[in-house]
């Protein structure tokens, strides 16, 4: 009979593992959060938006505290470098995200702040997938 069967998702469609849609944040993965200007992907203006950083992503969001279906993500363990870009920019407190897409380019609202960014940021990129506890400090 048909309650036996187990669910096969049909061959034809592609898997949607990647969509923003599917990135839901937990509290405690948070490993630092606030605002950024961002440029838009098409339109190369500047949106200020919520920015979440966990271990995996860099995800932006309209809105503080929201946490599910950013505006954008990106996955760290793609990117290959994190660095300043108040030269690429003309702005200052900028930096860049590179990933295999493209270049996201960010603008803090101070000094210490992008440091911060560019601090966390990078850590997450070169951590392993998997910690044991001993291999945790911080």
């Amino acid at each position: 009979s048909l309650g036996q069967q187990p669910f096969s998702k049909p061959q034809n469609q592609p898997c949607l593992c990647t969509m923003a849609a599917e990135i839901v944040i937990h509290r405690d993965d948070i490993v630092k959060e606030g605002y950024l200007v961002k440029q838009s992907k098409h339109l190369k203006d500047w949106r200020r938006r919520w920015f979440v950083l966990t271990p995996q992503y860099l995800c932006s969001f309209k809105n503080p505290n929201e946490y599910r279906n950013p505006t954008e993500h990106i996955r760290l363990r793609d990117c290959s470098t994190v660095k300043s870009a108040d030269e690429d920019t003309g702005k200052e407190n900028s930096f860049r995200v590179d990933s295999p897409a493209r270049v996201f380019y960010v603008i803090a609202d101070s000094s210490a702040e992008k440091e911060a960014w560019i601090g966390h940021i990078g850590r997450m990129m070169v951590r392993p997938t998997v910690l044991t506890n001993d291999q945790e400090y911080e």
